[in-house]
């Protein structure tokens, strides 16, 4: 699956904002710096494209009402 420009500035604009010093682990994939995690997405390598489908499904998620209601159970 290939995502449109705007999906990836979504995501990339997420990353953006986390601490440079967070790391996040990304499956059996490894521990990436936010700018790693940026180029992946930019490229839509396999991390990429895992990145931007867990936070499209946060996305979905949360403004479907799921999160909330997960959390409050």
């Amino acid at each position: 699956m290939t995502y449109s420009k705007d999906i990836k500035q979504l995501v990339k604009a997420r990353i953006s904002v986390m601490p440079s010093n967070l790391k996040l682990s990304v499956g059996n994939h490894g521990t990436f710096s936010k700018e790693e995690l940026i180029d992946c997405v930019e490229k839509e390598n396999m991390v990429g494209k895992e990145v931007i489908r867990m936070q499209m499904d946060f996305i979905k998620a949360l403004t479907s009402g799921r999160l909330m209601d997960t959390l409050n159970q």
